[in-house]
């Protein structure tokens, strides 16, 4: 959502039938001109609900102690110490712009469960859980920062056409090449592509 004073974005999903997590982010320059340093948590909710009036379709927001932060990124190398073992996000965090923190947690827990169950000593089920799960966590932790990244720079996004943009949001976290993107959703590409060498011509 572009305003006089800068680019906001949301992040909402519905987690019951009558309430949605909303997620509201903006550039450090556009939080600066808002002047959020210095607003109560009030003063915020009614400025968001303003800028994002016609996604809320008249619903309020509802704080959950809602201040302002810079996202924590957390990555632990070592995931375990003694019979003490790390999860989730005490674990890893991964930014919420791919939707992944929760079954994240839930699938540590699983390859945790799994790999204890495999060992006969908790100390070697701790050290296959860390080996085996480590890896496949890291893809993903690093295809959220590749996405955060992204959206760090919004607003020069959401200078670019219609095509431009939609192409950026879909790849954003590196994780869809081209030739997957194809084969997903051919009719998009088709498209894309068309466009590109449409521009090329003029």
């Amino acid at each position: 959502m572009k305003t006089d004073r800068g680019s906001f974005n949301a992040h909402h999903y519905r987690y019951s039938p009558s309430m949605s997590t909303f997620l509201v982010e903006c550039d450090a320059a556009t939080w600066q001109a808002y002047g959020f340093e210095h607003k109560t948590i009030e003063e915020s909710q009614a400025i968001c609900e303003e800028i994002f009036a016609d996604a809320l379709d008249g619903h309020p927001l509802v704080s959950n102690k809602s201040v302002w932060r810079n996202f924590p990124w957390i990555w632990n190398e070592n995931w375990s110490h003694g019979n003490r073992v790390l999860i989730g996000d005490a674990l890893h965090t991964a930014h919420f712009s791919i939707g992944s923190g929760t079954r994240l947690a839930i699938e540590d827990a699983i390859a945790l469960t799994k790999a204890l169950e495999a060992e006969t000593e908790i100390s070697a089920g701790l050290a296959r859980y860390q080996a085996e799960r480590k890896p496949i966590v890291q893809k993903l932790v690093t295809a959220a920062r590749t996405s955060a990244d992204w959206y760090e720079r919004f607003p020069e996004h959401m200078k670019l056409d219609l095509m431009d943009f939609a192409y950026s949001y879909i790849t954003r976290s590196g994780r869809i090449a081209d030739a997957r993107l194809r084969a997903m959703s051919p009719e998009f590409m088709a498209r894309y592509e068309a466009s590109k060498k449409i521009g090329s011509q003029a």
